[in-house]
């Protein structure tokens, strides 16, 4: 007699990606200190929806100011502290911040648009990629989502404005456009 058991440790789970700068924070070209992080208003309480709904948060950001030597990755991790910081006053917790370090002519594997560092969350946290979003405010951000198998996100947020004027023909029918971080949690409701 065969037996199908339903082991929680095998289902695939569910993820929103989160580009950093634009989206979480308010964008600031190469922000370097946590002085400088500001949260967009409403942005604690649409994290909370997305992860109350039972998406794990995990953040994608090119980070290319350690590779210039604008500033450490110390200091990366510091501005990270300081938003989960932040955030858990709503109740948010981000299971994980992936960085890329690198400028974008070391032509590296992990920088978006390149899906690596999606795939390499999706592998160490059993992650149903057709079932997950990324949400960005650049053209990387869209491309990286289209390329690693989900659902394109834009907010006009931050660069959010240029990239929507940039998207064309059938990078707009793959894309959900929203003014802001908080309007996102309609697709939960879908």
């Amino acid at each position: 007699m065969n037996f199908i058991q339903n082991d929680s440790s095998t289902q695939l789970t569910k993820a929103l990606f989160l580009d950093r700068d634009g989206v979480i924070v308010n964008y600031i070209p190469y922000l370097s200190h946590p002085t400088q992080v500001k949260i967009p208003q409403k942005a604690g309480e649409a994290l909370k929806k997305w992860q109350d709904a039972g998406y794990l948060l995990i953040v994608i950001t090119n980070q290319s100011g350690v590779g210039r030597g604008y500033f450490s990755m110390d200091m990366v991790n510091s501005i990270h502290n300081y938003i989960i910081e932040k955030y858990s006053f709503f109740g948010v917790t981000f299971k994980e911040f992936l960085i890329c370090p690198h400028i974008p002519s070391d032509q590296c594997m992990c920088r978006k648009p390149s899906p690596k560092m999606i795939f390499q969350a999706a592998q160490k946290y059993s992650i149903d990629l057709s079932h997950s979003f990324l949400i960005g405010d650049a053209p990387s951000d869209i491309e990286c989502a289209i390329s690693a198998g989900c659902s394109a996100i834009l907010v006009l947020t931050g660069r959010g404005v240029l990239t929507a004027k940039m998207l064309s023909g059938d990078r707009q029918e793959l894309v959900s456009v929203f003014n802001s971080l908080i309007e996102t949690v309609e697709i939960i409701r879908i």
